[in-house]
Order: C-alpha cells, then structure tokens, then sequence
C-alpha cells in the first residue's frame, strides 16, 4: 500500500495538471514521461527542461514552470540516487538557481513569495548535499592536454669532404709482351736442348751404322752364321730408331727455336710501342703517353699514330 502511495504521490508531481502547460510545453512532457517510465532518467530531465524553457515568461506561465521545475527536481534525486555522483545535483543547483532568478525579476516588488522562497529552499539543501563532495564538485573537468612535441628542425646536410688530389697513375704497361718474351725465353732453350740430343742420337747412330757396315763386309768373306744374322737385325733396328729419334727431335728443336726467336722479336717490338697512363686530380682527368714515334714520310718532327 504504501508503495503505491509512493507512485501515485510522484504521478502528482511529475504530471502538472491539464491547462497549466502550454501545447509545445505539453508535448516534452509526454517524452518525458515515456523515459521516465522506461527508466532512463537522464533522458527524462533533457525533455522537461526542455519542456520548462518553451515557456520562457516566468509571470504568465508561473503555474505550469513550478510543476515542471519539481518534475526535474524529483527525476534528478532519483538519478543521484543511482549513480551516487555529484552531476545531477550540480544540474539541480543550477536549474533551481535559475528558477529563482526567474521569479526575482517576474515579481521584483515581492522578494518574499511563496514560490520564491522555496525555489531558495531548494536550492540551498542542494548546496548542502554537494558539499560532502568538496568544493570543486561542480567544477568542469580540465580539458585534456595535448603534448605538443617540438619539430626538430632540418638538419643541414654535413659538408661534403674536401676531395683529395689523387696521385698521376704511371703509365700502364701492357702485359703482352713480357708475356711473349717470356714464353720466348722458354721456348729458344728448349729448342737448343733439343738440337743438342740430336747431336748425341747422330753419334750412336753414326756408331751402330759403321758396325753394321763392318759386318756387312766380314760376311763376304766368310760364311754367315746365326749370330750373325741376329747383330745384322740388331744394328739395323737400333738405326732405324735412332734415325726416327733424330728426325723427331730436328724438327722438334727448329720448331722451338724458330718460335721462340720469333716470341722475343715480337715481345721486344711490342714493348717500344706506345704505352697510355691516366692522370686523375680533383677537377682534371690527364693522358700520359710514352713510347717511342715513328715519323711518317720524312724525318719531321710530326708524329704518326697507326
């Protein structure tokens, strides 16, 4: 029972009675009560507020603003009541300071009525409410900081190195012909080496032929035996090999000298041609040549290049 007691007593308050509500007023404070009844209070108080300020002339509509300043009074104790923050009491303070402020100026020549001072009243129980909140309760929030990061400024570029002059290059010899000079300087002792058993081959040859030649003639003279004829087979196998052994190394070693005479011929001709060299300082790119110059024709000073 006494609940319901409860529920009807607030119904009174939140529900301003039929023609003290303007049409537009009429209107928020249906929305109003459709939060309020689906339990979302803030929204409830937006709507009567709202409601509140569509009747701005606190004189004429003096009836309908009183009930609709003690909906927004009960809905925000009821909204601090669930969250136990200190915001709906600091939205409370403020619309009741409002409201008094309202009825001061509509009724300057009765600073004592009745709707004033409880307006006051209310305002001041409030106040108390919020002071267990300390005296910044209704203070706003600071805003929020944003670190500004100093912009390192560009960096300039390091100078560049002063460029050392690089030393002239010398003269770039060309390897081709050492090279040929050295495949000649090989090729002409062995060539030699091999004239030289030539000459040893020839005098074993020359031996085993003139034995060959002395048995010839004692077999005329007398008869031929079986030893005989197996030293005649000897000699003349051991010619035959020595004479291919010569030959062999004749053309071998004349081959090799000849190759080799010409090696260092071209070698040494090559290593008088010219020779090119780069010299590279800081700004100057130079060309070195050395060798000797044919001149062309006659005995001028002009040089030819082939």
């Amino acid at each position: 029972m006494m609940s319901m007691l409860h529920s009807f007593a607030l119904f009174l308050v939140l529900a301003p009675a039929s023609g003290v509500l303007s049409p537009e007023a009429a209107e928020y404070n249906a929305k109003a009560m459709r939060f309020y009844d689906a339990g979302q209070l803030a929204p409830a108080v937006d709507e009567f507020y709202a409601a509140y300020q569509s009747m701005p002339d606190a004189r004429r509509d003096l009836a309908g603003r009183e009930q609709l300043a003690g909906s927004m009074r009960s809905t925000l104790l009821d909204l601090h009541e669930q969250t136990g923050g200190p915001a709906p009491l600091c939205r409370l303070q403020s619309i009741l300071q409002e409201h008094a402020d309202a009825l001061m100026a509509a009724f300057p020549n009765d600073p004592d009525k009745l709707e004033t001072r409880s307006a006051r009243a209310r305002h001041e129980e409030a106040t108390q409410q919020l002071a267990a909140f300390g005296p910044d309760a209704c203070k706003p929030p600071p805003p929020p900081v944003t670190a500004v990061l100093p912009v390192p400024e560009p960096s300039e570029p390091p100078a560049p190195a002063a460029v050392k002059a690089a030393p002239p290059m010398p003269p770039r010899e060309n390897p081709v012909p050492r090279r040929l000079q050295v495949a000649g300087g090989v090729m002409l002792p062995l060539g030699l080496v091999a004239l030289g058993v030539v000459g040893a081959v020839a005098g074993d040859y020359r031996r085993d032929q003139n034995s060959a030649d002395a048995l010839q003639g004692e077999l005329a003279v007398r008869p031929c035996t079986d030893d005989d004829r197996a030293r005649m087979r000897e000699l003349l196998g051991a010619t035959r090999r020595e004479e291919a052994v010569m030959i062999a190394l004749g053309v071998t070693g004349g081959a090799l000298i000849t190759a080799g005479t010409a090696l260092l011929i071209r070698g040494g001709l090559k290593r008088r041609q010219t020779r090119l060299g780069l010299d590279m300082r800081q700004h100057q790119v130079g060309l070195t040549i050395a060798g000797e110059f044919r001149a062309c024709g006659s005995r001028s000073s002009s040089r030819c290049l082939h």
